[in-house]
């Protein structure tokens, strides 16, 4: 006899065996009820194997995850269809955590019908910390910046001045006028920085609004008009028709800046597109322009605080549109080629939810 039919015939061999397995594991009927938990579970979800016996499913689900998620995981078994996947789930204490959980249904011989069978891993603590501990660090870097703005606005404020000042009860000759306004202007740059630079660290959470891409990219492309016209630059524009949310005020900057970029890089005409495609759940928004392009030495760094190719730029403004779009639940990317042109893509998430979240499957 194989071990396979020995298990088929003896329960009780079956679950010494699963109870040998260091893995948390469970197996319910198809309407989640619990008929057996190996020791293992009780690490992760504090309960002792005894107390799920008997249990649903749905006492591990988060409350939110009770209307669909949960009807949705029955509903694939039910189908024969297994589920993987990153979810949140409650702990017997109510406290709530990251699992990784699989959902395997598979035929029961025994009693004669479909059982699920549900392996479920607490996402690695150890990762979770690293990538708290580098948050932590990357916003100590952004306090520290946000003091040093601070403290140089003060200053600089008492400078333009003075400087004013003896400009007026001193001013002997053409030359003065160059020194007084090479000062003005360098102080322009700096008051610029700092500026941006406190922006860059206190920006504010998203107040999310529902707005449609033309409404944003129509707001951000106004103030430039007037510079595109006059610098024969051609623009075209093809938006389609999506309804995204989104902080008004933060996703006009982040078509500002790419905008503002892509007119800096053309210094004779040339063209710059605006395009906004829908594709799966997701919304790109990208910018492309026909100038120089950036380096390949360059590219890797350009989303970096501080990192600028030009000799006067702050290298603050991609920072600050990888800043928005992370607040947001998208992300930037770019692709550059040197002497034809550079792309930037906003990419914006229609809906941050999975389907299995927020609507009961059908069929």
């Amino acid at each position: 006899m194989s071990l396979l039919e020995a298990c088929c015939d003896s329960r009780e061999l079956l679950e010494t065996i699963l109870s040998c397995l260091q893995v948390p594991i469970m197996v319910a009927d198809l309407e989640g009820n619990i008929f057996f938990a190996g020791p293992a579970v009780e690490p992760v979800l504090g309960y002792p194997p005894h107390e799920l016996r008997g249990l649903n499913l749905s006492v591990i689900f988060t409350p939110e995850d009770l209307t669909f998620l949960y009807p949705n995981l029955l509903h694939l078994a039910n189908k024969n269809q297994a589920f993987e996947g990153e979810i949140m789930l409650k702990h017997k204490s109510e406290a709530r955590f990251s699992a990784f959980i699989a959902i395997q249904p598979c035929f029961d011989p025994c009693q004669g019908k479909t059982i699920m069978v549900i392996f479920i891993y607490e996402v690695d603590k150890g990762q979770v910390t690293k990538k708290a501990f580098r948050q932590d660090h990357y916003e100590d870097l952004v306090r520290i910046a946000n003091g040093i703005a601070h403290e140089l606005r003060n200053p600089l404020v008492g400078i333009g001045g003075f400087v004013t000042r003896l400009y007026k009860s001193c001013r002997l000759s053409s030359d003065h006028d160059t020194y007084y306004g090479y000062i003005v202007s360098n102080l322009k740059k700096i008051e610029s920085l700092v500026h941006k630079v406190e922006l860059f660290a206190s920006l504010p959470k998203p107040c999310f609004a529902e707005k449609t891409i033309d409404q944003v990219v129509n707001a951000a492309v106004q103030p430039f008009l007037s510079k595109i016209e006059s610098s024969k630059i051609r623009l075209s524009v093809d938006l389609g028709e999506v309804t995204l949310f989104v902080d008004t005020d933060l996703a006009v900057r982040a078509v500002s800046i790419l905008l503002d970029n892509a007119l800096d890089a053309l210094s004779d005409g040339g063209s710059i597109t605006i395009r906004a495609e829908k594709k799966d759940n997701q919304c790109i928004v990208s910018i492309t322009d026909t100038g120089c392009g950036i380096s390949p030495e360059d590219f890797p760094f350009i989303f970096n605080p501080f990192f600028s190719t030009k000799p006067d730029g702050a290298g603050i403004d991609l920072a600050l549109v990888k800043r928005i779009m992370e607040g947001h639940g998208g992300y930037v990317e770019a692709s550059s080629k040197r002497g034809e042109g550079t792309i930037f893509s906003l990419i914006y998430p229609i809906e941050r939810r999975r389907s299995l979240r927020i609507c009961h499957l059908q069929g």
